[in-house]
């Protein structure tokens, strides 16, 4: 259910025409997708069962899939974001049209879509009698109600900081910088990623018998300002930072994973400790590279001074409220790939298994940041 659980939380924060039709298409996704169970929800993100269309094209990618009615060309999704979107696009085309003069209630639209969709008996109904549930998780998905946990060992908190987002620059934090080879933002893959993050830092913290309370600073499209993301860190009393990105350069032969760490001379009162972090994470996301990928270029770990900008501000000390603080929030910055490079962008963007490899790859940094708290 972590998987469907990441979808709501996505689309209750989603923008859409009609807004409460959101339970009753979540409804729907539950059902097509077995409650997000399905190979087709985990390795495509299609929780739908949308066969591609050319219409499609620009919103998902076309990938061979062998459903329970044979094989088919089904669409397959590089976000969660994604996803949401390109169901509304699948259902604005023939041979939906007039769906908009069914909308009066949720009940209405999946009565009139619904024997199209699929020639299933009583479909609709099987729809309508879910949409309690969908609403439920609707509602824990804005509110971010965490998983209840229990455990002999309390890790304590980490955030999670997807870079960029929303549509305008925010106190120094643009909208999106990179765009990948297949053409999906930075901003959508960080949160995708961060979310795959936390969920992996849960799974495996419980499997330990250990807690952890793992908090986004952003779970929609938004922005957040730089200051803001480290402060959000201090808010809630961290221990650990680490802040997603991912690089992209005109040049799309360049590969290579990279993280930093705030220097001293920027006024990092703990440089030492910041270092050991971020390298411990860097060495997980080295691991979980190298899994998908033997060849993956380690590109090393790295003063912020060795940025563009010189200086990150997302990691200064002030921000992160360790002035003063006994015990300071330590903090990692991960460009974790070139995502304008074609074979990356295979990897872990658009290929058949991107979204296992990039599952891989977290589940590794997951792996460290857990042995670094305990």
């Amino acid at each position: 259910m972590a998987l469907i659980k990441r979808l709501a939380q996505i689309y209750s924060g989603e923008s859409i025409r009609y807004s409460y039709l959101k339970s009753v298409t979540l409804a729907q996704w539950l059902l097509e997708s077995g409650r997000g169970g399905s190979d087709l929800a985990k390795l495509h993100y299609n929780f739908g069962g949308l066969k591609w269309r050319p219409e499609m094209a620009g919103h998902a990618t076309k990938v061979r899939y062998q459903a329970h009615d044979g094989a088919d060309d089904y669409c397959k999704f590089a976000t969660l974001e994604g996803f949401i979107r390109g169901y509304w696009v699948f259902i604005d085309r023939a041979p939906y049209s007039g769906w908009e003069t069914n909308v009066a209630t949720p009940e209405d639209y999946i009565r009139f879509i619904g024997p199209i969709y699929t020639p299933t008996p009583g479909y609709a109904d099987k729809v309508i009698a879910l949409m309690p549930e969908a609403a439920k998780l609707l509602a824990e998905g804005a509110a971010a109600v965490p998983e209840p946990m229990t455990g002999a060992v309390d890790l304590g908190t980490v955030v999670l900081d997807p870079g960029h987002g929303g549509e305008t620059t925010i106190g120094g934090s643009s909208p999106n910088n990179a765009i990948s080879y297949s053409g999906v933002k930075e901003k959508k893959l960080t949160l995708d990623f961060c979310l795959i993050l936390r969920d992996e830092l849960i799974k495996q913290a419980k499997a330990a018998k250990q807690t952890i309370n793992v908090v986004l600073t952003r779970t929609t499209d938004k922005n957040v300002g730089i200051a803001d993301r480290a402060a959000f860190a201090g808010a809630n009393q961290a221990r650990l930072f680490v802040c997603l990105h991912f690089n992209g350069d005109g040049d799309r032969s360049i590969t290579g994973a990279e993280t930093f760490y705030a220097a001293a001379s920027n006024g990092n009162l703990n440089e030492a400790q910041d270092k050991a972090f971020a390298g411990a994470v860097h060495v997980g996301l080295m691991a979980g590279m190298k899994a998908i990928n033997p060849g993956a270029k380690d590109r090393g770990l790295k003063p912020d001074t060795a940025t563009g900008k010189k200086v990150l501000g997302v990691l200064r000390d002030t921000s992160l409220g360790n002035v003063g603080r006994p015990k300071p929030c330590l903090g990692a910055y991960i460009e974790a790939e070139f995502i304008t490079n074609k074979q990356i962008d295979t990897l872990l963007v658009s290929g058949p298994d991107a979204i296992p490899n990039r599952t891989k790859v977290m589940a590794a940094v997951a792996k460290a940041i857990r042995a670094y708290l305990a």
